[in-house]
């Protein structure tokens, strides 16, 4: 018996040491395990499952296409190469063949589906950023996680707005890992019913942009919108790219650089033919990089089309409130901090060069977004703006520390860019989703997507992100682990994120109310010690928004009178005499009648007060 005994625990032993195995409709996938910080149960990890055909070539600039699967087993033990995007070298870990899938799932004992979130990131639509991203310890909170790898810059958006080359192939790709999700996701333990899409940065516009294609819809339950990284062009078209440099005339000039000229398909065929390296040399000119993003495609068959409209104009279409997806939207109040080198050159100058950038450059900029008409109050309105940001410090002091100067511009920008602009991004939102919730991360002290300790009063670029994703992302980024009290905001962050996945609400209305028209609810997330820093920054959203207004408004009262005068407004100025007379000769009566009946009364009275006695 007790041998009977030792052979079993050997064998129990020896099968959950196994590695996990998956079998897909595509082949087999065997996996690893891992025990997460402060977790008793392991997570299951499936690296680089090929979700698409190879984009490669006759394949490069095409629609992607389902991945014929495999004959032998496929072990999913390491992270794969990344898409090519702007920057990479030769000595970097990239591939064109580089639409893959990461899987991180808590299996549980009672073999219950739980909820999934699919993860997409990158720091643009020409930058994928970090090569990984560590979510075990989000999956051990008890939902699976899948990452998702699409085409970016030239590869992901070339387009001659036909069918040859339509363009959006990175959302395509977006679209086909869904799908894919939708149908597998069972098999790793989660429930195709519950799907959560998340995007951080560019990734967050690309859920923007899922959430507006009719193609989508169906396709996930909920959706996380943290830190959109071109929040204003899902406002305005006129955000978009310089019409001069739209996607279009950006991919011929990139292709006539290749040296691939002719009619469309000479230009398609000259491009796959190319080798990669050819191709990732024009990556270098910034100005078409920065031109790279999804179009319309109204110019393809109604039944091809995956974006009719342009985002801002799906956005705008009116639409009654629907419970049937639940969102979630944020970003920190230092979002402009996106590369930290930039500030510190300027912080490097001093406050007085700082001064002269933000006067002659960025508040023209600033107000420029905001809709406010040159006029000769500009002057008036960008000291407002310096005495807000800067007090008066700004007024000829030069030994002022420029770090916090520089700190001071990134928070102008940051409070309009992106607190303007997140409040009229979710007002526009409550019109189409009845549930959905807000929040602003301001947690100061933080570390950036690039592994840099920030010594701000506030949080950049992708520090929400760190946070969320706790010890593991933390120790890929800078080598060490979270503090106690890093460890402490991580949690109150997860345990929002989490409860939304899994309920549809980051936590009861008593703590977190919901975001609705007249009740523009914004939940600031910090620890209790730096309680303030939220309202700074609701402040500097009603100095944009309320007060700037008014100001503005005041100033230009002359102007709006001096319009009288014009040519168009001659009929209003004489009609505005005209009533000013008529009011007069009416007070004239009415003064004439009071002098008649003052007569009269003291006709009527006697001589003498004392007569009637």
């Amino acid at each position: 018996m007790i041998l009977v005994t030792i052979y079993l625990l050997i064998f129990v032993v020896y099968v959950s040491a196994q590695e996990p195995a998956i079998v897909l409709p595509q082949g087999r996938v065997v996996g690893i395990k891992v025990y997460p910080k402060q977790s008793v149960t392991p997570v299951e990890i499936f690296f680089g499952i090929p979700y698409a055909t190879a984009p490669t070539g006759r394949y490069r600039f095409s629609a992607p296409e389902r991945h014929p699967g495999w004959r032998r087993t496929f072990f999913a033990h390491r992270m794969p190469p990344r898409c090519p995007q702007i920057g990479d070298t030769e000595n970097d870990l990239f591939s064109e063949d580089c639409l893959f899938l990461n899987i991180w799932t808590p299996r549980r004992a009672d073999s219950k589906a739980v909820p999934v979130v699919v993860v997409l990131y990158s720091e643009s639509w020409s930058r994928a950023g970090v090569t990984s991203l560590p979510c075990e310890e989000l999956a051990a909170e008890g939902v699976v996680v899948v990452t998702v790898a699409f085409r970016l810059h030239l590869l992901g958006f070339f387009t001659l707005r036909s069918k040859l080359a339509r363009g959006n192939l990175a959302l395509l790709d977006q679209y086909l890992a869904l799908v894919w999700i939708r149908e597998n996701i069972a098999a790793f333990g989660g429930d195709p019913a519950a799907i959560t899409l998340m995007g951080h940065s560019a990734g967050a516009d690309s859920v923007l942009q899922h959430l507006a294609s009719p193609r989508s819809q169906g396709m996930f339950q909920r959706a996380i919108l943290m830190s959109p990284r071109y929040i204003w062009r899902a406002l305005d078209d006129s955000f978009h790219a310089d019409l001069d440099m739209d996607v279009e005339k950006v991919s011929r000039e990139m292709a006539r650089e290749i040296g691939c000229r002719g009619e469309d398909e000479e230009i398609i065929q000259c491009l796959r033919d190319r080798p990669l390296a050819e191709i990732m040399k024009t990556y270098k000119n910034l100005n078409w990089s920065n031109a790279i993003e999804p179009i319309a495609d109204n110019f393809l068959p109604e039944s091809e089309q995956y974006m009719p409209k342009s985002l801002s104009t799906a956005m705008s279409a009116s639409r009654q409130p629907t419970a049937q997806l639940d969102l979630l939207v944020g970003a920190t109040d230092l979002e402009a901090i996106t590369h930290y080198e930039e500030y510190d050159v300027l912080a490097r100058r001093g406050s007085i060069s700082i001064i002269d950038y933000a006067t002659n450059k960025i508040i023209p900029e600033l107000l420029r977004i905001l809709s406010f008409p040159p006029t000769d109050a500009y002057e008036t309105i960008t000291e407002a703006v310096k005495w807000e940001f800067w007090g008066d410090t700004h007024l000829g002091v030069e030994k002022v520390d420029g770090f916090r100067y520089a700190e001071g511009l990134a928070r102008a920008r940051s409070s309009v860019e992106w607190g303007v602009g997140t409040a009229l991004l979710a007002a526009r939102l409550a019109r189409r989703y009845s549930r959905l919730y807000v929040y602003r991360y301001s947690q100061p002290a933080g570390v950036d997507m690039r592994g840099r300790q920030l010594n701000f009063t506030g949080a950049a670029h992708g520090t929400d992100l760190v946070t969320l994703l706790g010890d593991a992302m933390l120790l890929q980024l800078t080598r060490r682990r979270t503090t106690s009290d890093q460890q402490g905001i991580s949690s109150l962050f997860r345990r929002y994120i989490i409860n939304f996945v899994k309920y549809g609400s980051p936590a009861t209305d008593n703590e977190w109310a919901r975001y609705k028209a007249g009740d523009a609810h914004v939940q600031d997330i910090h620890d209790v010690i730096n309680s303030c820093a939220g309202h700074e920054t609701k402040r500097h959203v009603a100095f944009w928004t309320q007060y700037l207004p008014h100001l503005y408004n005041s100033l230009s009262a002359p102007e709006r009178t001096e319009q009288f005068t014009s040519s168009s407004g001659e009929g209003r100025l004489r009609g505005g005499v005209f009533a000013l007379c008529g009011v007069s000769l009416v007070l004239l009566v009415l003064l004439c009648a009071c002098a008649v009946l003052l007569r009269w009364q003291r006709a009527q009275r006697p001589d003498h007060p004392y007569d009637n006695h």
